[in-house]
């Protein structure tokens, strides 16, 4: 059976779909999660903190704070225009799944970066490159580090990871250190 969960609107004549950018992710447990969705409109802290993550842009494109259910892997997208309460909000079932797959990509790209350009084993990369390298927003309290950092944490590639003042040090295993070729120059006469 394929079974997941939408809102039904009624006799919609097309559907409106806006184009938005998750720009930071609170992470819930299954009770917290449908306790917030069936309390919308009331004040959090999650959001009052995170008011800067929401926004639209020039061009149109609502930047959104998501709020993600760990366990059923639904979400609610949220644009609070300012306001402590979910103030427009989008219903993303099974969102945590992509989620979970673009993290992978990153860090599957991030390895590859570390093992192609480490000096001696070292690799690191601060919040400002990861967006405009690998495409991914990381603030000091947007959640999306902290999902970054578990998923950088299971690779077997590194021995150590440590994260201060918004850089990421990475540490490779020399096992996975590649080789760098070096070669003398030579002098024609």
């Amino acid at each position: 059976m394929l079974s997941t969960k939408a809102v039904f609107e009624r006799k919609l004549s097309a559907i409106d779909a806006k184009p938005c950018v998750i720009e930071a992710i609170e992470e819930m447990d299954h009770e917290r999660f449908e306790n917030f969705c069936d309390n919308l409109l009331c004040d959090e802290q999650f959001i009052a903190d995170r008011k800067e993550d929401m926004f639209v842009d020039s061009a149109g494109v609502v930047h959104g704070l998501l709020a993600m259910d760990t366990e059923s892997g639904d979400g609610v997208l949220i644009d609070s225009q300012g306001y402590d309460y979910a103030r427009y909000t989008a219903f993303m079932p099974n969102i945590k799944e992509y989620v979970d797959k673009q993290i992978s990509l990153v860090v599957e790209q991030i390895v590859k970066d570390a093992i192609e350009m480490s000096v001696e084993c070292d690799y690191s990369f601060d919040c400002d490159g990861a967006e405009k390298h690998y495409g991914l927003p990381i603030t000091e309290n947007n959640g999306i580090g902290a999902i970054l950092l578990r998923e950088l944490q299971k690779r077997e590639e590194f021995s150590d990871i440590e994260v201060e003042d918004d850089v990421f040090y990475l540490k490779l295993k020399d096992e996975f250190k590649q080789e760098q070729a070096v070669s003398e120059p030579t002098l024609s006469m």
